[in-house]
């Protein structure tokens, strides 16, 4: 009979620790969250169409490259000297150092840019869905997808708010 009291105790105080502690989970626990960067950047427009037009830039260097390329094959093929082809050769060289380059100026600025626009874009959604961490799903271990909210994220990021 005692024990039967003391479990009854003991049960109730239990009891009592969980709905004492239920009602102020989110006060004493973060609220946490993670997100797909990946799935994120190929959802959103902005860097969708940068990409496009990065892709398009890029075709347009390695057309001309490619040329550059025939030119010195032709060249062999005629039997030019060595000199003309490891000029021509030079040329190629530096016509691909110089877009790269240009490539790189364009383009580095821009896509830091939109990533900042992003980062900048999740504070202001932690703040509204009241989240203390959002994580970036690359560099954990695992992550339930109770917590993911990247679908939500990227809702809001080409919301436009």
């Amino acid at each position: 009979m005692k024990k039967l009291g003391m479990l009854s105790i003991a049960l109730g105080l239990l009891f009592s620790f969980v709905l004492l502690f239920a009602g102020s989970d989110s006060a004493q626990f973060p609220k946490l969250a993670y997100i797909d960067s990946t799935k994120v950047l190929q959802s959103y427009d902005k860097w969708i169409d940068l990409q496009a037009k990065y892709q398009e830039d890029y075709q347009f260097y390695a057309k001309k490259l490619n040329e550059l390329a025939s030119e010195i094959q032709k060249l062999k093929e005629s039997g030019a000297s060595q000199e003309e082809i490891d000029a021509k050769t030079r040329e190629y060289v530096q016509k691909q150092q110089q877009y790269n380059q240009i490539l790189n100026d364009e383009y580095q600025t821009k896509f830091s840019e939109i990533e900042q626009e992003i980062l900048t874009k999740i504070a202001q959604f932690a703040e509204i869905m009241g989240y203390d961490f959002v994580f970036n799903s690359k560099s954990m271990s695992y992550g339930s997808p109770e917590y993911d909210v990247t679908a939500k994220f990227i809702e809001f990021l080409n919301s436009g708010q």
